[in-house]
């Protein structure tokens, strides 16, 4: 039985460590189209441009496209979150199984954070030309500093509800060593 229960916490936390993945990518995606009109700005700035032309049309279904499939990748995310606490309450109990799952949603944020502050940027600056990067500079940033608040707002929340479920299983420890004295 201990062996299930080991398998069930291992993809109970793959699972959780993918949703919040697919997540942070939907949300990048997300985030990347609402901030579009940044880059029509410096498209509407070029004069070479006709008014009809082939190339936004396309641009702009791709992101109709876009759209509806990140908004489905959300919904994965979400339900692979949801299978993966179910698995962590299954095999370790309800508070324990839902510290763990916090814990872990925690750790996963926090090396979200890093990749999204430092090697996503750190991969841009150089890897990308400096053309590009001035003309799509305002573009990547907003978008990466939205995901960046995102990430926050979530690592503040699994670390508030880790150290609350943290605080509530040892009370209950106590009071159950208390009751048996």
């Amino acid at each position: 039985m201990k062996v299930l229960k080991a398998i069930g916490k291992f993809f109970g936390g793959l699972f959780i460590l993918f949703a919040i993945t697919a997540f942070l990518v939907a949300s990048l995606g997300s985030y990347g189209v609402k901030n579009v009109n940044l880059i029509e700005e410096k498209f509407s700035s070029l004069e070479d441009l006709p008014a009809d032309n082939p190339i936004t049309e396309r641009i702009n279904q791709e992101i109709n496209d876009f759209t509806y499939y990140g908004g489905m990748m959300k919904i994965i995310a979400f339900v692979f979150f949801i299978v993966g606490v179910l698995l962590f309450i299954w095999c370790s109990g309800w508070l324990t199984g839902l510290r763990n799952a916090s814990l872990i949603s925690f750790i996963g944020i926090l090396f979200s954070y890093f990749y999204y502050k430092f090697a996503i940027i750190g991969a841009i600056n150089s890897f990308l030309p400096p053309e590009f990067i001035e003309f799509f500079g305002d573009w990547i940033n907003v978008t990466l500093n939205q995901v960046i608040n995102l990430i926050l707002t979530l690592g503040v929340i699994f670390l508030i509800l880790t150290i609350a479920l943290y605080i509530l299983t040892h009370r209950i420890k106590l009071s159950k060593k208390v009751l048996k004295k």
